[in-house]
């Protein structure tokens, strides 16, 4: 019994070493890059640097180490996002120790109650060997009583056994017990997730909808499924990740006769890496697979647009490529005292949520109080460098005559160029908000993002590759162009986007006809946030919001394909798209939008069907 209880202190003195070592203070390279991304000047964080991973038993010797390195009115002014990031490389261990504290508590219940189950036995075997000796005084006695001795000299047998039987089961739990302590304790090394950010999105639609043809569908299908992932090591890189599912079909607007039987299979839809970090230092480079600029689409399912369908110039002419570019961000920002945590009044949900509540109250069911969650205090983003420019060189499907797609430097080329700033007029965020009816209230804070992008063919999108592909080597390079204005002023944000080619495709299609297309699209967009205040950063990120969408396409009516000897019309999209969109973040992370959505083909004459077509869709969305 000494034996085991000896070796159950080994786990506790672990414990409570790792508590003690947990109780220290000491700055990490992972501090450090947390303290540059709050603001921290890098002259101050590199004096730091001189600190890495030295230990300090108390917060004085802490803060005497800091002064000496960085001064005493440095270290007054940053006491508080240095204390806060010293302690926190001990806190992913916290949860850990507490489970094998309260494993230990356990097993220290369970070794009481084997003790007093021992005691119990050990009491029993004495009055049992006393009873033995007195016997063996009267051996003449007992001979008279031979049944009674045998009966005795069994119970003795039987508690000696189990004695044996307690001691062996005791033994294979503390044995059991150690193994589960150890291989606990071997995690608490290195964590992935100090490395990898984990975020994905799962979105179910339901709806119904015409087509050209006339026919009215219903669908019910998951619409999307990703897994993000953003992968950062060092201060310098950051790789980005995202695994979608991919059905294989396209349900929404159907406008051929049927469908094609879909292949589900798990896709890579972008995986790229940045080196750099135009905050500090305006060069970057980039490469892998990734969505090029051209154009506001970024390849996000949720923040990209509002909408759940996405406007014509997203559809028609969103590139997804094999890259490699190099970009510039300038000037870099001058370096900032770290803004202080605020916390801001919750964005409200204001319709799904509020009646979901009074339909349930409206049953019977009365949920008992709870106290309202705390709010999260959120620090400012820093804002971004004025300009950005870059250059890339892609791995396209357009070519000439007979040439194969693929990687050549010289044709396959993107640029882009742009412009952001913002402001707040001048006025504490917290002032903002108070005078109600003045334009400040409705234009404060405000920014603005403008672009300029360049593509050697707009025949390299996603959707014009696909649909066209049988016609490449007809078509050649056409260069395109792309321009858009995001805005936001207050509660309320715009878009306004063109994308398009500046020359002509010329080209004969499979009915033998002479085609000339210049195809683009242009689009523009009203959102409106309730109940804002602010700091909302983004419109539509959380509470209830409407959208307004309108988008129109210029020759993309499409041409004649022979698909198995038959005349097809591919390579076509709606003439015009209008999208009024709900939604509502009734829930932390989920989303919920309703859409009415009306969409008009091209005239007979211009190879089109002349119709148009009505739909309503509604999704539930899943973000973390």
């Amino acid at each position: 019994m000494q034996k085991v209880m000896s070796e159950n202190k080994e786990p506790k003195k672990r414990v409570g070493e790792l508590k003690a070592e947990m109780a220290k203070l000491k700055l990490t390279e992972q501090s450090l890059n947390h303290l540059r991304q709050e603001g921290l000047p890098n002259e101050i964080v590199e004096k730091l640097e001189a600190l890495t991973d030295q230990e300090f038993n108390t917060e004085d010797a802490f803060l005497e180490a800091v002064r000496q390195e960085i001064g005493s009115d440095h270290t007054v002014s940053y006491k508080a996002q240095m204390l806060k990031h010293a302690l926190k490389h001990a806190a992913n261990d916290i949860s850990e120790i507490k489970r094998i504290t309260e494993m230990l508590q356990a097993q220290n219940r369970a070794i009481e109650a084997l003790q007093a189950q021992n005691r119990a036995l050990a009491t029993r075997l004495a009055e049992l060997e006393t009873a033995q000796h007195q016997r063996a005084q009267k051996q003449e006695e007992a001979e008279n009583q031979p049944e009674r001795v045998e009966v005795e000299s069994g119970d003795l047998k039987q508690l000696e056994e189990r004695v044996k039987e307690l001691e062996t089961e005791k033994t294979a739990r503390e044995e059991a017990s150690r193994s589960i302590i150890r291989q606990a304790l071997s995690t608490l090394g290195s964590k992935i997730n100090e490395s990898v950010s984990l975020g994905g999105v799962l979105e179910v639609l339901a709806g119904r909808s015409e087509d050209f043809s006339g026919r009215t569908e219903s669908v019910l299908k998951l619409n999307t499924a990703e897994l993000q992932f953003e992968i950062q090591v060092n201060e310098w890189t950051l790789g980005n990740l995202v695994i979608e599912f991919v059905d294989g079909t396209d349900v929404l607007f159907p406008t051929t006769a049927g469908f094609n039987a879909g292949v589900e299979r798990i896709n890579i839809d972008t995986a790229f890496l940045t080196i750099g970090d135009p905050q500090r230092f305006p060069p970057f480079v980039q490469f892998g697979r990734m969505i090029l600029p051209f154009g506001i689409s970024t390849g996000d399912p949720v923040a990209d647009v509002l909408s759940i369908e996405d406007p014509l110039t997203i559809e028609a002419f969103e590139m997804r490529n094999t890259a490699i570019g190099i970009g510039l961000g300038f000037p870099t920002p001058a370096p900032t005292p770290a803004t202080p945590p605020v916390t801001p009044p919750p964005v409200r949900p204001l319709l799904i949520n509020p009646l979901v509540g009074l339909l349930s109250r409206g049953l019977g069911y009365d949920p008992p109080p709870t106290r309202p969650p705390r709010p999260t205090p959120i620090t400012l983003k820093p804002a971004p460098p004025l300009f950005n420019v870059g250059f890339y060189s892609y791995d396209g499907s357009t070519f000439k005559g007979v040439e194969k797609a693929g990687l050549d430097p010289g044709q396959h080329i993107s640029a882009t160029a742009g412009f952001r700033t913002q402001g707040h007029c001048g006025r504490p965020y917290d002032q903002l908000g108070a005078d109600r009816g003045s334009w400040l209230e409705f234009f404060c804070p405000w920014s603005i993002d403008v672009d300029v992008d360049y593509i050697s063919s707009v025949f390299d999108s996603r959707f014009l590759s696909s649909e066209y592909r049988s016609f490449l080597g007809r078509i050649g390079f056409v260069p395109g162009m792309a321009a858009h204005v995001k805005a936001t002023l207050g509660p309320v944000s715009l878009v306004g986007e063109w994308n398009g080619a500046i020359s002509s495709a010329k080209f004969v299609d499979d009915s033998g006809t002479f085609v000339s297309l210049e195809p683009s699209a242009w689009h523009i967009s009203l959102n409106y946030q309730f109940d804002w205040n602010p700091w909302v950063e983004v419109i539509g990120d959380q509470g209830t919001y409407i959208s307004f969408g309108y988008s129109e396409s210029r020759d993309l009516a499409g041409v004649t394909q022979l698909v198995n000897g038959d005349p097809t019309r591919v390579g076509f999209a709606p003439q015009r798209r209008f999208l009024v969109t709900l939604g509502e973040w009734v829930l932390d992370g989920v989303l919920f939008r309703v859409e009415y959505a009306h969409i008009e083909d091209y005239s007979r004459s211009e190879r089109g069907t002349g119709r148009s077509a009505d739909g309503v869709f509604t999704t539930i969305t899943y973000v973390w």
